[in-house]
């Protein structure tokens, strides 16, 4: 889509490098292939997330994620994201809560014309999606806040930069993200990212930073671990460089929704973790650090001169460090909005104002406006937020009235910012294709609980955050009040609902919320009323709303909240069966259980795809010269076609050693690819990024191509049977049966069945079918065999699928009381 320009003031702009040219030319060019049919949506996807361009929900259009590293941006790159926003998006810019800015309804025929223009003015889209380092986040206040240690800004921009195109991280199991905060109250939420760097000074003065790992949230959320409770400077690449080689080497490729790298820590265990972790640190060189200190990159923020400076002691009446007033008999709404958003910097006589934006979003003229007022008020820099909102900071104190009667001619001067009210929303189903609610929708009628600058102080501590879905993009898990949409079928139709989190924060001890109730979309405001009057009702003397859910508890709030999970049918009140601002009744896509058998064929597909996708890959990248990072490519295509064979096995190894292993062994070695793909392990060795040439990177292309084609021409034999056939035969081979595990000793044993026991807990879908397919097949017909399954998805799925195969199930029972695991005993039949 094309609208009508707007009238701004002249952008400077730089030539593009010849790299980054090459590379936009290179998506382009791929871009009309998949437009004309010569390249398939699934090899580009991969591609196009790399590039930081995301499918939306509605077909034929595209998501645009602007990376801003730190946040940082200048006046004259939001200009330049302001007429790409109006001349080929909706005019209408989206801020989020890695402070990046996203534009939607994108065509894909304008990309590559957007990221010429953003690469123009220093901006790029690159991996801001895809299983690549993200962007990377600090603390909107660093180099002004009154309790930091110090500015962590270099450090946060360094990093970034250095980690971006870095063939370390091109094609990690899962997306990566990092953040810095330099004081104690951690803005930047350190404990929730897979690396989190918190400022830290010794008592002998030397600066550095204390780094946790492994932190995430999502359906499974953990808090960070303390890795290096001191990270000297010199060694703090390198140390983000370690971690990152752990997660690309343990990292779980099969399984999305355990690919993370808290996974790899959950079963690896903390302290072995640390110890690869050291491991991978020497192996990269780093036994014997320099001590060189870091080479940082600049950042100008330089203050605007003060006409009249004030001392550093002085205070406006109304502006306080933490935004809220003494009193608030008859405030102006200048007066509120100076209460809420205006913060004293440690410098004397400045402040930064922050500006609210609904959700995040912003138009094209208010994205102007800003940047003619960050070049009006201060120095031309603008820093957007982890709660959605922009900042113009070095504010004069003596221009802050002229600042706000501006922003309110443009409707920017709404008070709350970064408090209760201002609350944190998802883009939901309004765009996003993972969305099931409207988060947004939600937000808009949670603004009647929480009216912007006139909430009781007694709130003042709270956070409200709401995701679309369990992915926490708006962090609900760390929320006070945290909410994430689902579905709930009811009869013959489907209720929009939110699981209610409470207690979750980060500063201080940091928490991850409780899952306390569902309550139907239509009931969250009601709800949540409730659970404030109940505090006012039943809080200590002094108790905020966090510590009152902590004394409280689940129980008792669950039990004060049962009324409003209350849903009647259909036909007594059908508005509970349409989401917020929705038009059409509330649906939800469910897939029917008993598909174990093509569950596991999908994942062999997949398999061969993500090779294919890596290739693809491999290819582009060799022909644009950049050759480390294509032979990582190859190497990934290599490990992605071996795994999808091994699933034949019921294996899913967790290293690239076990995959090499298992392969040789279970494959290669049974004559099911041809002889010159034994020993793989030494035949692709270590094809990690490294200097290499172009005619070597090629060489090694065409072997990972013939190996892919290889496992993709045995895989077209197989049927449902998952059998493997040698190369040159029909006839199927015997697979190797992984042995069943001992009993577990903590739960009773039941009354024997009299057949062997297949313990199966903990072996999620569709792997649990798989090895209970191939013991059954070293069996002998009318044997039995007593397999030990976990609840939910497993119990549901594995027994209806053996009996589509056409065995016979002769018991089903709980394997304790609480039914957390099952047994069931299946006879085979020929």
């Amino acid at each position: 889509m094309s609208r009508t320009p707007v009238n701004i003031v002249p952008i400077k702009t730089e030539p593009i490098s010849p790299a980054i040219a090459e590379e936009i030319e290179t998506f382009e060019a791929e871009a009309l292939r998949m437009a004309s049919g010569d390249v398939s949506g699934d090899l580009f996807r991969p591609f196009r997330l790399q590039y930081g361009i995301y499918g939306q929900r509605q077909a034929g259009v595209q998501m645009v994620r602007i990376k801003i590293p730190f946040g940082g941006m200048t006046a004259n790159q939001l200009r330049r994201v302001a007429e790409l926003t109006e001349r080929y998006a909706t005019g209408v810019g989206h801020v989020t809560t890695r402070q990046d800015i996203q534009l939607h309804f994108v065509e894909l025929k304008d990309v590559p014309t957007i990221m010429r223009g953003l690469a123009e003015v220093g901006l790029t889209t690159r991996e801001a999606c895809a299983n690549t380092v993200r962007n990377v986040t600090a603390c909107h206040l660093a180099g002004i806040c009154q309790g930091e240690v110090f500015d962590v800004t270099p450090y946060a921009k360094t990093v970034a930069l250095h980690l971006l195109r870095n063939p370390l991280n091109q094609s990690l199991p899962r997306k990566f993200k990092i953040a810095f905060s330099g004081c104690k109250q951690d803005c930047a939420l350190t404990p929730i990212h897979d690396v989190g760097l918190l400022a830290a000074k010794r008592a002998d003065g030397v600066i550095g930073f204390r780094m946790v790992a492994g932190g995430g949230l999502g359906s499974a959320p953990r808090l960070a671990q303390v890795l290096r409770e001191f990270t000297p400077m010199d060694e703090l690449i390198s140390s983000i460089e370690a971690v990152i080689r752990v997660f690309d080497t343990l990292g779980n490729r099969k399984n999305r929704t355990k690919a993370r790298m808290k996974f790899v820590i959950e079963k690896l265990g903390f302290e072995e973790f640390k110890r690869r972790w050291e491991e991978a640190y020497v192996a990269m060189g780093h036994d014997r650090p320099t001590h060189e200190p870091i080479t940082l990159l600049s950042y100008p923020d330089e203050p605007v001169p003060l006409i009249m400076p004030t001392s550093n002691g002085s205070k406006q009446a109304g502006v306080q460090p933490n935004g809220h007033a003494s009193g608030r008999a008859a405030e102006t709404p200048f007066e509120m909005w100076r209460r809420t958003n205006v913060v004293r910097q440690k410098q004397a006589g400045y402040v930064a104002a922050v500006t609210k934006l609904f959700m995040g979003d912003l138009t094209t003229e208010q994205m102007l406006h800003l940047a003619d007022l960050a070049d009006r008020y201060s120095n031309g820099n603008i820093r957007t937020t982890i709660n959605q909102n922009m900042v113009i900071r070095w504010v004069p104190e003596s221009q802050i009235a002229d600042l706000y009667a501006d922003l309110a001619s443009q409707g920017l001067a709404d008070p709350g910012a970064e408090l209760v009210e201002d609350i944190i929303a998802c883009p939901g189903t309004d765009t996003c294709g993972l969305g099931i609610t409207s988060s947004k929708g939600l937000a808009r009628a949670l603004a009647e609980v929480f009216p912007a600058g006139r909430v009781p102080e007694d709130l003042s501590d709270v956070t409200v955050k709401i995701s679309g879905c369990h992915n926490s993009c708006a962090q609900h898990h760390i929320s006070t009040i945290g909410l994430h949409g689902v579905g709930k079928r009811i009869g013959e139709h489907v209720s929009p609902f939110y699981e209610l989190h409470l207690g979750g924060r980060v500063d201080g001890a940091a928490k991850i919320g409780q899952m306390v109730v569902k309550l139907p979309a239509k009931s969250v405001s009601a709800g949540i009323r409730h659970l404030i009057d109940v505090y006012r009702r039943d809080r200590l003397s002094g108790e905020g709303l966090p510590a009152f859910i902590d004394r409280v508890g689940k129980i008792k709030l669950k039990d004060e909240l049962i009324p409003y999970t209350i849903v009647p049918s259909f036909e007594e009140d059908p508005t509970f069966y349409y989401d917020w601002e929705g038009e059409e009744e509330f649906v939800l896509e469910d897939l029917g259980p008993g598909e174990c058998a093509g569950g596991a064929l999908e994942m062999i597909e997949n398999g061969i795809l993500e090779a294919d996708q890596e290739l693809y890959q491999a290819k582009l990248l060799v022909d644009n010269h950049q050759y480390s990072v294509s032979v990582n490519k190859s190497y990934r295509a290599v490990l992605s076609a071996a795994k999808a064979l091994l699933v034949t096995e019921g294996l899913e190894p967790s290293t690239d050693a076990e995959t090499f292993t298992e392969f040789d062994s279970r494959i290669a070695q049974k004559g099911i690819v041809p002889p010159i793909y034994r020993d793989l392990r030494k035949r692709v060795g270590d094809l990690g990024p490294k200097e290499t040439t172009g005619e070597s990177a090629r060489e090694k292309m065409a072997f990972a191509k013939g190996f892919v084609d290889a496992c993709r021409a045995a895989t077209e034999q197989m049927g449902k049977d998952l059998k493997l056939a040698a190369v040159g035969t029909t006839t199927a081979v015997a697979a190797s049966v992984p042995p069943a595990k001992a009993p577990v000793a903590s739960i009773a044993a039941p009354v024997s069945s009299g057949a062997p026991v297949y313990d199966l807990r903990g072996v999620a879908c569709p792997m649990n079918y798989v090895k209970t397919k191939l013991k059954l097949e070293m069996m002998d017909a009318g044997e039995q065999l007593e397999v030990w399954l976990d609840a939910g998805e497993p119990i549901k799925n594995v027994p209806l699928s053996l009996k589509n195969d056409g065995h016979k199930l002769l018991l089903q029972e709980p394997l304790e009381a609480a039914a957390a695991h099952y047994r069931i005993v299946v006879e085979k039949v020929e």
